[in-house]
Protein backbone atom coordinates (compact mmCIF):
# COMPACT_ATOMS: atom_id res chain seq x y z
CA UNK A 1 0.00 0.00 0.00
CA UNK A 2 1.36 3.85 -0.82
CA UNK A 3 -0.38 6.75 0.05
CA UNK A 4 0.05 9.85 -1.52
CA UNK A 5 -0.32 13.51 -0.03
CA UNK A 6 0.51 16.64 -1.11
CA UNK A 7 -0.16 18.20 2.93
CA UNK A 8 2.41 16.19 6.02
CA UNK A 9 0.80 13.02 7.13
CA UNK A 10 -0.54 13.07 10.73
CA UNK A 11 -3.47 11.55 11.38
CA UNK A 12 -5.93 13.85 13.45
CA UNK A 13 -9.72 14.08 13.96
CA UNK A 14 -10.78 16.57 11.58
CA UNK A 15 -14.13 17.52 13.54
CA UNK A 16 -11.31 18.21 16.42
CA UNK A 17 -11.18 21.59 14.36
CA UNK A 18 -13.89 23.29 14.87
CA UNK A 19 -13.93 22.51 18.71
CA UNK A 20 -10.13 22.65 19.57
CA UNK A 21 -10.22 26.05 21.95
CA UNK A 22 -12.61 24.90 24.16
CA UNK A 23 -10.99 21.51 23.94
CA UNK A 24 -7.53 23.81 24.86
CA UNK A 25 -5.88 22.11 22.49
CA UNK A 26 -2.78 22.81 20.24
CA UNK A 27 -2.79 22.02 16.68
CA UNK A 28 0.09 19.97 17.84
CA UNK A 29 -1.58 18.22 20.41
CA UNK A 30 -4.38 17.26 17.78
CA UNK A 31 -1.95 14.98 16.50
CA UNK A 32 -3.08 11.34 17.03
CA UNK A 33 -0.04 9.65 15.11
CA UNK A 34 2.87 10.71 13.74
CA UNK A 35 4.15 9.96 9.81
CA UNK A 36 6.59 7.52 11.43
CA UNK A 37 3.89 5.76 13.68
CA UNK A 38 1.43 5.66 10.39
CA UNK A 39 3.92 4.16 8.30
CA UNK A 40 4.39 1.04 11.38
CA UNK A 41 1.02 0.61 11.49
CA UNK A 42 -0.10 0.78 8.24
CA UNK A 43 3.11 -1.10 6.89
CA UNK A 44 2.48 1.93 4.34
CA UNK A 45 5.05 3.81 1.68
CA UNK A 46 4.23 7.17 2.51
CA UNK A 47 4.83 10.43 0.38
CA UNK A 48 4.04 13.39 1.52
CA UNK A 49 4.65 17.21 0.90
CA UNK A 50 4.25 15.45 -2.82
CA UNK A 51 1.55 16.50 -5.42
CA UNK A 52 0.19 14.12 -7.93
CA UNK A 53 0.46 15.53 -11.61
CA UNK A 54 -1.27 12.76 -14.27
CA UNK A 55 -3.22 9.58 -14.35
CA UNK A 56 -2.46 6.66 -16.90
CA UNK A 57 -5.00 4.41 -17.11
CA UNK A 58 -3.78 2.72 -19.76
CA UNK A 59 -0.13 1.94 -18.05
CA UNK A 60 -1.85 2.36 -14.42
CA UNK A 61 0.86 4.84 -13.19
CA UNK A 62 0.66 8.06 -11.60
CA UNK A 63 3.14 11.07 -12.22
CA UNK A 64 4.53 13.08 -9.05
CA UNK A 65 6.33 15.54 -8.05
CA UNK A 66 7.92 16.34 -4.33
CA UNK A 67 7.04 19.83 -3.52
CA UNK A 68 9.69 22.39 -3.13
CA UNK A 69 11.10 21.20 -6.68
CA UNK A 70 12.29 24.13 -9.17
CA UNK A 71 11.63 23.26 -12.72
CA UNK A 72 15.32 23.62 -13.34
CA UNK A 73 15.38 20.33 -11.58
CA UNK A 74 12.21 18.91 -10.67
CA UNK A 75 12.06 15.45 -8.61
CA UNK A 76 9.29 13.50 -10.53
CA UNK A 77 8.45 10.69 -10.52
CA UNK A 78 6.33 7.92 -11.57
CA UNK A 79 4.12 5.06 -9.67
CA UNK A 80 2.67 1.70 -10.68
CA UNK A 81 -0.71 0.65 -9.43
CA UNK A 82 -3.32 -1.91 -9.75
CA UNK A 83 -6.10 -0.08 -8.00
CA UNK A 84 -6.20 3.68 -7.22
CA UNK A 85 -8.17 5.30 -4.67
CA UNK A 86 -8.74 9.10 -5.04
CA UNK A 87 -9.75 10.91 -2.14
CA UNK A 88 -8.43 14.66 -3.39
CA UNK A 89 -11.03 15.84 -0.14
CA UNK A 90 -12.95 19.10 -1.01
CA UNK A 91 -11.18 23.12 -0.95
CA UNK A 92 -13.18 25.82 1.09
CA UNK A 93 -15.44 28.06 -1.64
CA UNK A 94 -13.65 30.96 -2.00
CA UNK A 95 -16.37 34.39 -2.26
CA UNK A 96 -15.75 37.26 -4.53
CA UNK A 97 -15.45 39.45 -1.80
CA UNK A 98 -13.70 43.11 -2.88
CA UNK A 99 -10.02 43.42 -0.90
CA UNK A 100 -10.68 40.02 0.27
CA UNK A 101 -7.32 39.02 -1.04
CA UNK A 102 -5.24 37.91 1.76
CA UNK A 103 -7.69 38.92 4.61
CA UNK A 104 -9.93 35.86 4.73
CA UNK A 105 -9.18 32.22 5.78
CA UNK A 106 -10.79 29.21 5.73
CA UNK A 107 -10.18 25.99 8.53
CA UNK A 108 -10.24 22.64 6.43
CA UNK A 109 -6.93 20.79 7.55
CA UNK A 110 -4.37 21.14 10.05
CA UNK A 111 -2.25 23.57 8.87
CA UNK A 112 -5.35 26.01 8.45
CA UNK A 113 -5.93 25.64 11.86
CA UNK A 114 -2.37 26.09 12.92
CA UNK A 115 -2.60 29.35 10.65
CA UNK A 116 -5.97 30.68 12.06
CA UNK A 117 -5.05 30.19 15.93
CA UNK A 118 -1.90 32.04 14.93
CA UNK A 119 -3.98 34.92 13.44
CA UNK A 120 -6.25 35.00 16.50
CA UNK A 121 -3.64 34.76 19.42
CA UNK A 122 -4.06 38.30 20.97
CA UNK A 123 -7.07 39.51 18.95
CA UNK A 124 -10.69 39.83 20.36
CA UNK A 125 -13.07 39.90 17.60
CA UNK A 126 -13.46 37.37 14.53
CA UNK A 127 -15.76 37.87 11.82
CA UNK A 128 -17.87 34.15 10.44
CA UNK A 129 -19.07 34.13 7.03
CA UNK A 130 -22.03 31.49 7.05
CA UNK A 131 -24.06 29.87 9.68
CA UNK A 132 -24.28 26.48 8.54
CA UNK A 133 -22.11 23.72 10.70
CA UNK A 134 -19.15 24.54 10.66
CA UNK A 135 -19.35 28.57 10.80
CA UNK A 136 -21.74 27.39 14.19
CA UNK A 137 -19.58 25.41 15.44
CA UNK A 138 -17.00 27.96 15.34
CA UNK A 139 -18.94 30.56 16.87
CA UNK A 140 -19.83 28.34 19.83
CA UNK A 141 -15.84 27.61 20.17
CA UNK A 142 -14.65 30.71 19.81
CA UNK A 143 -17.34 32.87 22.01
CA UNK A 144 -17.13 30.13 24.75
CA UNK A 145 -13.17 31.16 24.70
CA UNK A 146 -14.34 34.99 24.96
CA UNK A 147 -13.76 36.11 21.43
CA UNK A 148 -16.35 38.54 20.40
CA UNK A 149 -18.31 36.79 17.25
CA UNK A 150 -20.16 38.26 14.15
CA UNK A 151 -21.78 35.86 12.39
CA UNK A 152 -23.07 36.60 8.61
CA UNK A 153 -25.07 34.71 6.58
CA UNK A 154 -27.72 35.40 3.80
CA UNK A 155 -30.15 32.88 5.32
CA UNK A 156 -33.24 33.80 8.41
CA UNK A 157 -31.75 31.40 10.78
CA UNK A 158 -28.72 29.28 11.58
CA UNK A 159 -28.60 26.16 9.80
CA UNK A 160 -31.96 27.16 8.11
CA UNK A 161 -30.86 24.44 4.96
CA UNK A 162 -31.43 21.39 7.34
CA UNK A 163 -33.40 22.81 10.75
CA UNK A 164 -36.88 24.27 10.69
CA UNK A 165 -36.92 27.88 12.06
CA UNK A 166 -38.28 27.49 15.79
CA UNK A 167 -35.05 25.47 15.97
CA UNK A 168 -33.09 28.11 14.47
CA UNK A 169 -33.89 30.01 16.69
CA UNK A 170 -33.21 28.37 19.85
CA UNK A 171 -29.53 27.91 18.57
CA UNK A 172 -29.35 31.74 17.76
CA UNK A 173 -30.26 32.87 21.35
CA UNK A 174 -28.27 30.53 22.77
CA UNK A 175 -24.83 31.71 21.15
CA UNK A 176 -26.42 35.40 21.45
CA UNK A 177 -26.40 34.82 24.90
CA UNK A 178 -22.56 34.05 24.55
CA UNK A 179 -22.31 37.18 22.60
CA UNK A 180 -22.52 36.01 19.53
CA UNK A 181 -23.93 38.54 16.93
CA UNK A 182 -25.76 37.88 14.13
CA UNK A 183 -26.51 38.99 11.12
CA UNK A 184 -28.68 37.48 8.77
CA UNK A 185 -29.91 37.71 5.04
CA UNK A 186 -26.64 39.60 4.60
CA UNK A 187 -23.63 39.28 2.63
CA UNK A 188 -19.97 40.77 2.89
CA UNK A 189 -19.66 42.86 -0.37
CA UNK A 190 -15.93 44.37 0.86
CA UNK A 191 -13.11 44.02 3.33
CA UNK A 192 -10.46 47.07 4.08
CA UNK A 193 -7.75 47.40 6.21
CA UNK A 194 -6.33 50.86 7.05
CA UNK A 195 -2.33 50.08 7.85
CA UNK A 196 -2.50 47.66 10.63
CA UNK A 197 -5.41 48.26 12.65
CA UNK A 198 -8.75 45.95 12.10
CA UNK A 199 -10.60 44.97 9.38
CA UNK A 200 -13.60 47.19 7.94
CA UNK A 201 -16.33 44.77 7.07
CA UNK A 202 -18.96 45.84 4.96
CA UNK A 203 -21.95 44.08 4.36
CA UNK A 204 -24.76 44.46 2.02
CA UNK A 205 -26.86 46.43 4.15
CA UNK A 206 -24.33 48.72 4.57
CA UNK A 207 -23.42 47.71 8.13
CA UNK A 208 -19.85 47.98 8.72
CA UNK A 209 -18.30 45.59 11.48
CA UNK A 210 -14.70 46.33 12.54
CA UNK A 211 -12.96 42.81 13.06
CA UNK A 212 -9.33 41.58 13.60
CA UNK A 213 -9.45 38.19 11.24
CA UNK A 214 -12.25 37.02 9.15
CA UNK A 215 -13.63 33.32 8.77
CA UNK A 216 -14.88 31.98 5.65
CA UNK A 217 -17.32 28.73 6.32
CA UNK A 218 -19.21 28.78 3.77
CA UNK A 219 -18.89 25.14 2.50
CA UNK A 220 -16.30 23.10 0.26
CA UNK A 221 -16.14 22.28 -3.33
CA UNK A 222 -15.50 18.63 -4.27
CA UNK A 223 -11.48 18.50 -5.41
CA UNK A 224 -12.23 17.22 -8.95
CA UNK A 225 -9.70 18.42 -11.00
CA UNK A 226 -7.13 15.59 -11.01
CA UNK A 227 -9.86 13.45 -11.83
CA UNK A 228 -11.41 15.52 -14.48
CA UNK A 229 -8.01 14.68 -16.33
CA UNK A 230 -8.09 11.41 -16.42
CA UNK A 231 -11.17 11.40 -18.10
CA UNK A 232 -13.35 10.21 -15.11
CA UNK A 233 -16.66 11.21 -14.78
CA UNK A 234 -17.31 14.04 -12.65
CA UNK A 235 -20.60 16.37 -11.99
CA UNK A 236 -20.78 17.89 -8.20
CA UNK A 237 -17.86 15.30 -7.54
CA UNK A 238 -16.36 12.66 -8.76
CA UNK A 239 -19.02 10.34 -9.72
CA UNK A 240 -18.68 6.54 -8.40
CA UNK A 241 -21.17 3.44 -7.95
CA UNK A 242 -22.18 1.28 -5.42
CA UNK A 243 -18.40 -0.10 -5.15
CA UNK A 244 -17.22 3.22 -4.78
CA UNK A 245 -15.49 2.71 -8.49
CA UNK A 246 -15.08 5.91 -10.34
CA UNK A 247 -16.61 5.52 -14.39
CA UNK A 248 -12.98 3.93 -14.93
CA UNK A 249 -11.76 0.09 -14.03
CA UNK A 250 -9.32 0.04 -11.05
CA UNK A 251 -9.93 3.53 -10.15
CA UNK A 252 -11.97 3.99 -6.61
CA UNK A 253 -12.83 6.88 -4.81
CA UNK A 254 -14.42 8.59 -1.56
CA UNK A 255 -14.25 11.04 0.71
CA UNK A 256 -15.46 14.35 0.73
CA UNK A 257 -14.54 14.50 -3.21
CA UNK A 258 -17.08 12.02 -4.55
CA UNK A 259 -21.16 11.80 -6.01
CA UNK A 260 -22.97 9.19 -4.65
CA UNK A 261 -26.49 8.91 -6.06
CA UNK A 262 -26.37 12.44 -7.42
CA UNK A 263 -25.02 14.10 -4.45
CA UNK A 264 -21.51 14.39 -2.56
CA UNK A 265 -20.61 12.82 1.03
CA UNK A 266 -19.63 15.56 2.87
CA UNK A 267 -19.54 14.00 6.39
CA UNK A 268 -17.15 11.68 8.30
CA UNK A 269 -19.74 8.95 8.79
CA UNK A 270 -20.44 8.23 4.80
CA UNK A 271 -16.34 8.42 4.20
CA UNK A 272 -15.67 5.93 7.21
CA UNK A 273 -18.26 3.63 5.48
CA UNK A 274 -17.37 3.83 2.55
CA UNK A 275 -13.41 3.02 3.36
CA UNK A 276 -14.70 0.05 5.44
CA UNK A 277 -16.66 -1.59 2.19
CA UNK A 278 -13.82 -0.75 -0.80
CA UNK A 279 -11.02 -2.14 1.85
CA UNK A 280 -13.15 -5.17 1.75
CA UNK A 281 -13.53 -4.94 -2.04
CA UNK A 282 -9.74 -4.70 -2.46
CA UNK A 283 -9.14 -7.62 -0.64
CA UNK A 284 -11.19 -10.11 -2.47
CA UNK A 285 -14.73 -9.73 -0.72
CA UNK A 286 -17.06 -7.32 -2.77
CA UNK A 287 -18.93 -5.51 -0.98
CA UNK A 288 -21.48 -2.68 -2.12
CA UNK A 289 -21.57 0.78 0.12
CA UNK A 290 -24.82 0.91 2.01
CA UNK A 291 -25.51 4.50 4.08
CA UNK A 292 -28.20 3.59 6.55
CA UNK A 293 -29.00 7.11 8.57
CA UNK A 294 -26.61 8.77 9.96
CA UNK A 295 -27.16 11.46 12.08
CA UNK A 296 -24.81 14.37 12.56
CA UNK A 297 -24.09 16.19 16.34
CA UNK A 298 -23.46 19.57 15.80
CA UNK A 299 -20.85 20.70 18.56
CA UNK A 300 -22.76 23.79 20.28
CA UNK A 301 -22.06 24.73 23.58
CA UNK A 302 -25.03 24.61 25.88
CA UNK A 303 -27.21 23.45 23.17
CA UNK A 304 -27.14 20.28 22.05
CA UNK A 305 -28.01 19.35 18.77
CA UNK A 306 -28.49 16.38 16.18
CA UNK A 307 -29.54 16.35 12.32
CA UNK A 308 -30.38 13.71 10.50
CA UNK A 309 -30.93 16.20 7.04
CA UNK A 310 -34.05 15.17 4.89
CA UNK A 311 -33.95 14.43 1.43
CA UNK A 312 -30.87 13.14 -0.17
CA UNK A 313 -27.83 15.54 2.06
CA UNK A 314 -26.23 12.25 3.19
CA UNK A 315 -25.72 10.77 -0.06
CA UNK A 316 -28.75 7.90 0.86
CA UNK A 317 -31.50 9.08 -1.11
CA UNK A 318 -31.58 9.90 -4.53
CA UNK A 319 -33.38 13.85 -5.23
CA UNK A 320 -34.90 16.09 -2.98
CA UNK A 321 -38.35 15.32 -1.70
CA UNK A 322 -40.77 18.32 -0.67
CA UNK A 323 -42.12 18.33 2.55
CA UNK A 324 -42.47 20.21 5.64
CA UNK A 325 -40.87 20.15 9.23
CA UNK A 326 -43.24 19.09 12.49
CA UNK A 327 -41.54 20.55 15.32
CA UNK A 328 -42.96 19.53 19.30
CA UNK A 329 -41.59 20.54 22.64
CA UNK A 330 -41.02 23.63 24.45
CA UNK A 331 -38.00 25.96 24.96
CA UNK A 332 -34.58 24.27 24.16
CA UNK A 333 -36.04 20.67 24.14
CA UNK A 334 -37.42 20.40 20.48
CA UNK A 335 -38.32 17.43 18.23
CA UNK A 336 -38.89 17.79 14.54
CA UNK A 337 -39.52 15.55 11.52
CA UNK A 338 -39.26 16.17 8.04
CA UNK A 339 -42.52 14.65 6.38
CA UNK A 340 -43.04 14.66 2.32
CA UNK A 341 -46.34 15.17 0.89
CA UNK A 342 -46.97 11.14 0.79
CA UNK A 343 -46.32 11.62 4.34
CA UNK A 344 -43.25 9.59 4.33
CA UNK A 345 -41.16 10.41 7.38
CA UNK A 346 -37.57 11.31 5.42
CA UNK A 347 -35.36 13.09 8.12
CA UNK A 348 -35.20 14.23 11.71
CA UNK A 349 -33.73 16.64 14.09
CA UNK A 350 -33.30 16.60 17.99
CA UNK A 351 -32.28 19.56 20.35
CA UNK A 352 -31.84 19.56 23.97
CA UNK A 353 -32.66 17.00 26.05
CA UNK A 354 -34.47 15.60 23.44
CA UNK A 355 -31.26 14.63 21.59
CA UNK A 356 -31.60 11.38 24.12
CA UNK A 357 -34.31 10.04 21.34
CA UNK A 358 -31.92 9.43 18.86
CA UNK A 359 -32.08 5.57 18.94
CA UNK A 360 -36.39 5.66 18.66
CA UNK A 361 -35.93 8.59 15.59
CA UNK A 362 -33.35 5.89 13.60
CA UNK A 363 -35.84 3.60 14.37
CA UNK A 364 -38.31 4.82 12.75
CA UNK A 365 -36.47 6.37 9.97
CA UNK A 366 -35.22 2.91 9.36
CA UNK A 367 -38.86 1.53 9.15
CA UNK A 368 -39.88 3.92 6.45
CA UNK A 369 -36.63 3.08 4.08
Amino acid sequence: MTIISQDAVQAYSKPSLSKALSMNKSPKELILKSLHILKRDLDAKIFEHTQVLKINDENKTVQCMAKGSCDENPLSFELEYQSLILATGANPIKLPIKGAAGSVVSVNTLQDYGRFRELIENKKRVLIIGAGFVGCEFASDLSGQGYGVSVVDRSSWPLQAVLPEPMGEQIKQTLADNQVNWHFQSTVEEIQRDDQGPLNVQLSNKTIIQADVVLSAVGLQPNTQLAMAAGLNTRKGIVIDEHCQTSVDCIYALGDCVEYNGQPLPFIAPATLAAKALAKTLTGNKTRLSLPPQPVAIKIANCPTLICPPSSQQGARQGARQGAWQVKGKGQDLEAQYVTAENDFCGFALLGKKTSLKGEFLSRYSSCE
